[in-house]
């Protein structure tokens, strides 16, 4: 667990201001100079030095590290750098924004469903925190607890890219391929490669390559059985979401034998026995990053909106249905003009009204007068 010091140090470590730029899509020369982000000019004059992970801005006098950076690109206070370059690296410290005013008694407790394998780990974490931040047990094992969360994502997510790397030597099915490219969807080669879309060509086959590559408790965290059932045995169309450049989460769009019409789910999603696999996040999240603060940034209901989007030149994140917006993540978007569109029904209409409520500020809304949806209206 990192605190205080050492915790901003990790970050510092881990985060070099080269990877930053790239992230932003800000294009150092050949002398690591980069337009000033303070300043419009015609010549770049912002120095940037990835030995020491800092930059000097030559024509304000602007200088410090990748943090100062950060917090000047984005205009957010320290605090919040931290918050959300620790949540972008997957840095672990549940008591940076713990509120200490706050008595333990009042935080809902939490249910500890451990495997074997967690166990040792669970109760060694437990000691180390209440030692090191002289706490009461029950809060210690809360934190600890955290902590094996953090450990089950990382084995989710080398699953997620094992099981996608597995599929994508086949291609995508022919008939999905076909389905994608029409008029259904509309996309694009360079969209369906961006979004890594794929597809499950076999289920015995695949449940094979998962027995044969991972331990049981690992295939067990990633939620894709369900009492021993393979969720996707007739979603066969994976829709992964992505954040950090790594496959986070998965849900399937029916297709079976070549049909993509049901009268049931047309959509499932992982199983969230694990606690980490909440359909409750943004999909596409990955673009607030390189978005630059202040842009134009639509909400979409649904993956494939989002997808249709950004393949027209709009900045687009989406969301799992209109049940599924992420108030937890809702000041990833404080920087951004947002605009809510959300499909053409009563449900979309019901949703944009509850979401606008979330945001202490004015929120536009797309409105569909003729179209059920943004991909009815790209297509079109």
């Amino acid at each position: 667990m990192y605190t205080g010091t050492n915790y901003i140090e990790e970050i510092k470590a881990r985060y070099n201001i080269l990877d930053f730029v790239n992230d932003v899509g800000l294009k150092p020369n050949s002398s690591n100079f980069i337009y000033s982000i303070y300043k419009e000019e015609k010549t770049p004059s912002l120095k940037l030095y990835p030995k020491t992970n800092t930059f000097k801005c030559f024509a304000t006098g602007s200088s410090g590290d990748v943090l100062k950076f950060y917090c000047d690109y984005y205009r957010v206070d320290i605090k919040q750098a931290i918050k959300e370059l620790a949540e972008k690296l997957n840095i672990a410290n549940q008591n940076y924004n713990k509120k200490k005013s706050v008595p333990f008694k009042t935080i809902l407790p939490v249910k500890y469903e451990l495997l074997k394998s967690e166990v040792e780990y669970f109760e060694e974490r437990t000691g180390i925190i209440q030692y090191n931040n002289d706490i009461i047990t029950a809060e210690a094992k809360e934190l600890a607890f955290n902590d094996v969360l953090g450990q089950r994502r990382q084995k989710q997510i080398e699953l997620f890219e094992g099981l996608y790397q597995f599929c994508n030597k086949k291609g995508l099915d022919s008939v999905i391929y076909d389905y994608l490219i029409s008029g259904k969807r509309g996309l694009n080669e360079k969209t369906i490669k961006q979004f890594r879309l794929f597809t499950i060509h076999s289920v015995k086959e695949t449940i094979e390559y998962l027995k044969d590559t991972f331990p049981r408790e690992q295939i067990f965290l990633s939620g894709l059985f369900k009492n021993k059932f393979f969720l996707f045995t007739k979603h066969r169309l994976l829709i992964p979401y992505i954040e950090n450049n790594k496959i986070v989460y998965l849900r399937g769009r029916y297709f079976y034998k070549g049909n993509y019409q049901t009268d049931k789910f047309k959509y499932t999603s992982v199983n969230n026995w694990s606690k980490t696999l909440s359909p409750k996040r943004f999909y596409n999240q990955d673009l607030l990053t390189k978005t630059k603060p202040f842009q134009d940034l639509i909400v979409c209901e649904g993956e494939f909106d989002c997808m249709i989007a950004n393949q027209y030149g709009a900045n687009a994140i989406g969301i799992a249905g209109t049940g599924n917006f992420p108030t937890d993540k809702i000041s990833l978007l404080d920087k951004f003009n947002i605009y809510l569109a959300f499909d053409n029904d009563e449900a979309g209409a019901k949703a944009v009204k509850n979401i606008s409520k979330l945001f202490n500020r004015p929120i536009k809304q797309i409105i569909l007068k003729n179209h059920k949806d943004l991909t009815e209206l790209f297509n079109e």
